[in-house]
């Protein structure tokens, strides 16, 4: 486990997911496919970062996606449109909330609202959330990701 700053260099195709610590300085732990980093910037600050790298904000790219998908909702965030993206498991307003990234995922409810996500390096994590909720969220991200262009497959 790496610690870093703050770099939304880190925010990328390779993002599994951005969860929000509160341990000591650190405020966001970002998983990635080859490790994980814990960032003194929180997930917004970071999604803004990862969103201005690509001309855009995350206000910006949050409105378009509702205005062309009307999704009004945990709208998905298109962060390099023809590229990569995430989905939030509930209001981003929440501190509790859970970015996940277009990667492939399994979901396994535990409870009623509640579900460990599954990712394809080993890494799980538990959310407050149901599995269809997830993986409505999921296919509405993957949607979004089609109709602005290329969907990439991973096969890793």
């Amino acid at each position: 486990m790496k610690k870093i700053k703050g770099n939304s260099e880190l925010v990328n195709p390779e993002t599994l997911m951005l969860e929000s610590v509160f341990t000591g300085k650190e405020k966001t732990r970002i998983v990635t496919t080859h490790g994980i980093y814990y960032s003194e910037e929180s997930t917004l600050h970071l999604l803004e970062g990862a969103c201005n790298r690509y001309a855009s904000t995350l206000e910006g790219r949050l409105k378009a996606i509702k205005k062309m998908m009307n999704y009004s909702v945990k709208t998905p965030l298109l962060i390099e449109p023809n590229l990569f993206g995430a989905f939030p498991t509930m209001s981003y307003r929440h501190l509790e909330c859970v970015w996940i990234f277009n990667h492939p995922i399994h979901v396994e409810e535990v409870t009623k609202g509640k579900s460990i996500i599954h990712f394809p390096n080993g890494h799980s994590v538990f959310v407050n959330a149901s599995k269809h909720v997830l993986l409505k969220q999921h296919q509405r991200l993957h949607t979004s990701l089609n109709i602005y262009g290329i969907h990439h497959h991973r096969n890793k």
